[in-house]
């Protein structure tokens, strides 16, 4: 006996258990009561038959077989399909073998009671149906027991087309016009924006702003009245296409706020991508700041480094390290160098952190000091702090990134999205419905023209000359390549074919220092140079007045690079045309590119150069090309071995001294 009796909670495994047990006893209910409507119905239709064959003796006796067998059949039938039902639910498998070796066993049985082919068939063809309809049944109540994927059984669910859930500000964000001319006047903005600024904005031609403007200067407005009234500034992220006047947007609302600071700090940070972009818009912030005591530095490369740490930073007679100004416009490897490297360089006072082209890495923000890097959460107790209110942040792109999970590594506090909706002017859409679909996708100015030509791989040097040449005269011209070796070679064939119609072409990559590019750019922007062939250093924002085409030399394989490369024509409202050389296998990842993006794939022209080439003597070009190449071949090996002289000789030298 027992000293110890353990009583165990079964209450819930014993109700499923009667529940199972119930169900199992009403399904074989349904399958009798059927069975036995099925045999009625058979012998009600065998007897109809009889009556009308009483003149056919000879046929009397297989009828009687006839409705004689289907009784003792399904009595047989009856049995072993119970059996199954008992057996599948019992082991919740796959009925189709045991089925299959009971119905063979059946069939046997059809044939020692009778020899006659054609009962055989039909007694066959009941047995099917009956089998096939038990076994649904039976599969129905096995799923709805156990939730169970039964292989091989049709589902009669319809599949939930899975949807990408956004969150709520991306989702519903505020649409901007995509017509540059629909903005306001300046006069509209003399309560928002200071009047030295109208005036500023006047006498650089500017009367109205674009959609783009208007709505960012009003939003960072308000922003700044809820700063006063001591609530955090809510960050802000803009799609708008290329040439719409996104810089201007956030330049003129800084300086309206900063102006009044009263001891230089680094109140606002500026990050872009290339040196070139941030030189453009060191220019900007330098013309619109000129009124006001704020200083703006410049943090790109394009000097050195211990220059640019003077220019920022300032050392007391008692060691205190000051800022010198406000305003700091940088790239992202010098603004890494100068966090870790600059004594005195601090964000500490920051309230502004402008993203320019914020798809790109931004792996340096985890370098920025708290708030900053990361708002911190809005509680009651910290609400009203003025310690660790993080700096507001605008994010500004052409190809904004809808990835929730991208846009959360930039920290951003309580964001709102400003977006421009692209679409055909003839067609009357609902914005409020598409507005979630095109949320951040990827934008071209509404007076950019879009073409593509195929042309075999040898000539598409041949194919950007016809681009050149179709007109009277060369438009202002802007070619894109993948690499910088590329973009030497094709800049001396171009120059070489375009002799004699005295046009200069020059070339920009990486491979020139800084003070060329710059002569190149300047040279570009004044028409002294007419056809520009560049490596990928420019697609990135840079604004060059009066661009009239771009060619796509290279294929684009991301949308963004094509985004931004295509952007350099068709700026503030001025025309301009984008055209993509194609070879025979690019044209259908072309094609798949634009419509991934919603965008309209452009008819593709298909150009025969033969004699084109022929007419300008191509091959000649070639020789000549291959010439000058192997020309400078071999000076870069006679400068690089004068430079390992030199060095050789000075080490002597100084060995010598040593001794």
């Amino acid at each position: 006996m027992s000293l110890f009796v353990i009583n165990r909670y079964e209450g819930e495994n014993k109700k499923e258990e009667e529940n199972e047990t119930n169900q199992l006893a009403d399904l074989l209910k349904r399958i009798e009561e059927r069975k036995r409507q099925r045999a009625a119905t058979s012998n009600k239709s065998i007897l109809d038959k009889d009556v009308n064959n009483l003149e056919e003796p000879k046929k009397k006796k297989k009828k009687k077989l006839k409705t004689e067998r289907p009784d003792d059949l399904h009595i047989e039938d009856q049995n072993v399909k119970s059996e199954k039902i008992e057996q599948v639910i019992e082991t919740t498998k796959l009925p189709t073998k045991k089925k299959k070796k009971k119905k063979k066993d059946t069939e046997n049985e059809h044939c020692s009671v009778t020899t006659d082919k054609n009962i055989d068939l039909e007694e066959k063809d009941k047995n099917l149906v009956e089998e096939n309809e038990d076994k649904n049944i039976t599969e129905k109540k096995i799923s709805l027991q156990s939730n169970f994927i039964i292989l091989g059984a049709k589902s009669r669910k319809k599949q939930r087309e899975v949807k990408s859930i956004l969150p709520d500000w991306l989702a519903h964000p505020e649409v901007i016009s995509a017509n540059l001319n629909s903005g306001p006047t300046l006069e509209e903005f003399e309560s928002v924006l200071d009047s030295k600024l109208i005036e500023i904005l006047k006498a650089n031609g500017i009367v109205k702003f674009f959609p783009v403007q208007s709505s960012i200067i009003k939003w960072l407005h308000k922003c700044k009245m809820d700063r006063k009234s001591g609530w955090w500034p809510r960050d802000t992220c803009v799609s708008a296409p290329t040439g719409s006047g996104k810089t201007l947007a956030y330049v003129l609302p800084i300086i309206q706020e900063l102006q009044t600071r009263l001891v230089p700090k680094i109140r606002c940070l500026i990050v872009l991508p290339v040196q070139e972009l941030a030189a453009q818009v060191y220019k900007v912030m330098i013309t619109y700041s000129s009124h006001t005591n704020l200083k703006v530095g410049l943090l790109s490369g394009a000097f050195p480094f211990e220059q640019e740490q003077k220019s920022i930073i300032e050392k007391t007679e008692r060691g205190k390290y000051l800022s010198t100004v406000d305003i700091v416009i940088a790239t992202p490897g010098r603004l890494l160098d100068h966090i870790l490297k600059t004594p005195g360089f601090s964000l500490d006072s920051l309230r502004f952190l402008v993203i320019d082209e914020a798809d790109r890495a931004t792996e340096w923000l985890q370098y920025l000091p708290e708030p900053h890097s990361r708002a911190p959460i809005l509680t009651l107790g910290n609400m009203h702090s003025s310690k660790i209110v993080p700096a507001q942040k605008l994010l500004f792109s052409a190809t904004l990134s809808q990835d929730p999970e991208k846009l959360s590594r930039l920290g951003l506090f309580q964001p709102r999205l400003f977006t421009t909706v692209m679409f055909d002017k003839d067609i009357d859409i609902n914005l409020d419905k598409i507005t979630g679909d095109f949320v951040g996708r990827y934008t071209s100015p509404g007076e950019l023209t879009e073409l593509a030509v195929e042309c075999p791989p040898n000539y598409k040097p041949i194919a950007l000359y016809e681009l050149l040449t179709r007109h009277d005269i060369i438009p202002k011209t802007l070619v894109f390549t993948n690499s910088g070796q590329t973009t030497h070679r094709l800049a001396l064939l171009m120059q070489l074919l375009l002799s004699e119609q005295n046009v200069a072409v020059g070339e920009l990559s990486a491979q020139l220092t800084s003070k060329q590019r710059e002569s190149v750019l300047r040279k570009f922007a004044n028409a002294e140079i007419r056809v520009l062939i560049s490596s990928d250093a420019l697609a990135r924002g840079l604004d060059i007045l009066d661009v009239q085409l771009v060619v796509s030399y290279d294929f684009s394989k991301h949308i963004k690079g094509y985004i931004h490369r295509a952007g350099r024509t068709g700026r503030a409202g001025k025309p301009g045309t984008a055209v993509s050389i194609l070879t025979a296998n690019q044209v259908g990842l072309f094609k798949q590119m634009l419509s991934g993006a919603h965008k309209i794939v452009p008819n593709i022209e298909q150009m025969e150069l033969h004699a084109i080439a022929k007419a300008v003597n191509y091959q000649s070009r070639l020789e000549n090309l291959m010439k000058i190449l192997e020309k400078e071949k071999n000076e870069s090996l006679e400068r690089t071995k004068a430079t390992k002289r030199r060095r050789a000789t000075n080490v002597i030298k100084q060995n010598e001294n040593v001794k």
